[in-house]
């Protein structure tokens, strides 16, 4: 899946509107410039994985919901998803995986 913040973008618009943040609030309590606000809103800036869990947390959402990726009804778990990778990419992605979510205090 690649990242395409011209779907992502309106997506975290809708969400900030949604919970009656302004973007002048919503800097002051992620910690992220307005500027970059507003350039993730209209697609021009990719998130960060430090920006991802900070707007899951504070929405309530998981990454699915801010990357509109839609659930897959036949593929309900990582495992599953793994499991029909090759093996490279397996590895690949496994791998990454445990980084993050060993490093997952130090990137929040």
């Amino acid at each position: 899946m690649k990242y395409d913040g011209y779907v992502v973008g309106p997506i975290l618009r809708k969400l900030r509107e949604d919970r009656g943040y302004s973007l002048t609030r919503l800097s002051e309590v992620t910690g992220l410039s307005v500027s970059t606000l507003i350039q993730m809103e209209q697609g021009g800036r990719n998130l960060s994985m430090k920006s991802l869990y900070v707007l899951m947390e504070l929405y309530k959402v998981d990454a699915n919901t801010i990357l509109g990726i839609n659930k897959r009804e036949d593929c309900k778990s990582i495992d599953t998803r793994l499991a029909k990778m090759e093996k490279e990419k397996r590895a690949y992605f496994t791998a990454s995986f445990l980084f993050m979510l060993e490093n997952a205090e130090a990137i929040v």
